[in-house]
């Protein structure tokens, strides 16, 4: 078929999936869009009247035309005369633009509130999406959709707005011209939709560019926010050239498609005004040697018909503008059912509970059927005991964790908090309940104050100063010139490595949690720093069950157990001391220079 009735009632599927919400918005404009274009029409029609009163004859065929007037002025009780006709045309063109203003604030606020709506719920889906599906999206990608792709969707109801405005007016136009005759509007309308059909591959080829851009947009603010992230790292490997012809890349190309795309609808549209004048020329040659011919008539048919083109063009601008959009909503309307199908459970489960040990009993995990993380490990960690996590990198010490922060959900297995399995407990509950200090440091770009709380309102002054005192970063933020108002820049570049890590065990703190997990908190800092979180631990022993995942063995050497993993397994348990003194252990193997750590506490 030359209309493929397959992408035609797919993209109406779209829409309709879309913004079925508004269908009475949707009814209201149309109905108003019939009568603006009813006006419209009838305003320019009285100058059939006005020529009928000013040369004392009927025109042939616009009986209907004087009789709805007449019968309209008789209602209003108003002569017919040239003055009134006059006042009648001002009236309805007057009404008509009432009519318009209407529609488009209608739509207005309809746009307005598909963004809002639409920015919130893709907002909220993924950050309540679940830990496996986030970390395999891009940076870049999201803040694109949200702001910019939905943005594009939106458009797109101004673009359907416009649409009915262009088609029910064409619809009325076309009614009262072919009352006034009928043979010259129906060729009008074959001509228009022999037009429209000759320009169908532009609107196809149109609609491959938008594609096209829409998933170089993204790319390239994937490539944007990466670059940032990394600008240290770049600069110091003399990068920044590479950086930036890739970057020119992706925008030579969003160029290149974009131009495609203008100029294959530029092109469509300059068609229309040289194939409409050639079609007023072709019928004013064909009316021209009828009876009955009037030229009245005909300048009003002729308008007609001319606006009817123009809105036949703007209809046809328009489907080529929604073919540009759809692309994004695509997106848009692919995430959302992505991210929902990938939500975390939050409601329900039971309180948190913990009175004696955490333990794994035969827990496996893996990532997929080709990438076995941990394999069937059973160890128990002890309420209000230190407990360190050792290993070499790439055994599954961050995924064991992972699994008590329940980012991840075990393959085989169980994870017990006493005599409960902990998917049992409400899961917002779960992690209010458990901080947790990570090995790359996220702050806000806003005061040390908010970082602490960290979108907890309901936090004090006093348990922000109490976590800051207990991460022994108390003295050191009171040294600052503005304090606790002090603001630490972009991810906290204003601060040292051991000041921000410190601020992040403070944020853990404030929330006073049961359980604490440090995931390599110090591989990255100083020794005076670490020394200081050293400090810090030391003081909640026994208040908190501290869970520290650690290389260095400095960080580990005051816990009251060690849980070795290596190749996703526990291969061993003990205390640190026990451990070292052991030839055999995997542990002492590890660290053979055991005088180094002659501080060690004695076995228990």
């Amino acid at each position: 078929m030359i209309i493929n009735l397959n992408k035609i009632g797919r993209a109406a599927g779209l829409i309709r999936e879309s913004f079925r919400q508004y269908k009475i918005a949707f009814a209201t404009m149309i109905v108003l869009g019939f009568v603006t274009g009813l006006l419209g029409s009838l305003g320019i029609s009285v100058i059939i009247p006005i020529f009928s009163l000013l040369t004392n004859q009927t025109i042939e065929g616009t009986d209907f035309i004087n009789k709805i007037v007449a019968h309209l002025l008789n209602f209003l009780h108003i002569p017919l005369t040239l003055p009134f006709l006059l006042m009648l045309i001002v009236t309805l063109f007057i009404l008509k633009a009432i009519t318009l203003f209407m529609i488009k604030f209608t739509n207005e606020r309809m746009t307005a509130k598909y963004e809002e709506e639409t920015r919130t719920i893709l907002l909220e889906d993924t950050i309540r999406a679940v830990w496996p599906y986030l970390i395999n999206q891009k940076i870049g990608h999201l803040e694109r959709l949200i702001l910019s792709d939905t943005g594009q969707s939106a458009g797109i109801l101004n673009l359907l707005t416009s649409f009915v405005i262009a088609m029910t007016s064409f619809i009325m136009y076309g009614l009262v011209a072919f009352n006034v005759s009928a043979s010259i509007t129906i060729l009008s309308i074959l001509a228009g939709a022999l037009i429209f059909v000759g320009l169908k591959p532009l609107l196809f080829r149109t609609r491959q560019l938008s594609k096209r851009i829409a998933d170089v947009y993204k790319i390239a603010s994937h490539h944007i926010g990466e670059s940032m992230i990394g600008a240290k790292i770049i600069k110091t490997t003399s990068s920044e050239d590479k950086v930036i012809e890739r970057g020119r890349h992706y925008f030579q190309e969003l160029m290149n498609a974009r131009t495609k795309a203008l100029t294959y609808g530029i092109f469509a549209n300059a068609l229309f005004e040289p194939l409409g004048l050639i079609f007023m020329a072709f019928l004013f040659m064909f009316s021209y040697h009828r009876p009955g011919f009037s030229i009245a008539s005909f300048t009003v048919v002729v308008y007609l018909i001319q606006r009817m083109f123009n809105f036949l063009e703007s209809a046809q601008g328009q489907i080529q503008s929604i073919n540009t959009q759809l692309p994004f909503l695509e997106l848009v309307i692919e995430h959302r059912k992505v991210t929902s199908n990938n939500r975390e459970i939050y409601e329900n489960g039971e309180r948190f509970d913990f009175k004696h040990a955490l333990k794994f009993n035969h827990v496996s995990f893996a990532y997929d059927a080709q990438k076995k993380i941990l394999s069937d490990i059973s160890c128990s960690i002890q309420r209000g005991e230190i407990t360190g996590i050792v290993g070499p990198s790439g055994t599954g010490k961050t995924t064991f964790v992972d699994l008590i922060l329940r980012l991840f959900i075990p393959g085989a297995g169980e994870i017990m908090m006493d005599d409960k399995n902990i998917s049992t407990v409400n899961l917002t509950e779960w992690r209010r309940n458990i901080g947790y200090v990570p090995q790359d440091t996220f702050l806000l770009n806003d005061t040390i104050e908010n970082n602490i709380k960290f979108y907890d309102d309901s936090m004090s002054r006093r348990d922000v100063v109490e976590a800051a005192q207990m991460s022994d970063i108390y003295e050191t933020i009171q040294n600052l010139p503005d304090k606790f108002e002090t603001l630490v820049g972009e991810r906290g570049l204003k601060l040292s490595g051991g000041q921000r890590q410190r601020i992040s065990l403070a944020r853990a703190l404030a929330r006073k949690p049961k359980i604490l997990i440090l995931d390599e908190a110090t591989s990255a800092i100083d020794n005076e720093s670490e020394a200081l979180i050293q400090n810090a631990i030391s003081q909640l022993r026994g208040k908190i069950t501290i869970v520290i995942i650690a290389h260095r063995l400095s960080t580990i050497t005051n816990s009251d157990k060690l849980i070795v993993v290596n190749q996703g397994r526990v291969i061993e348990e003990g205390s640190p001391r026990d451990l070292l003194a052991d030839q055999n252990s995997y542990f002492y193997r590890m660290h053979k220079n055991v005088n180094a750590y002659a501080d060690l506490p004695p076995a228990s």
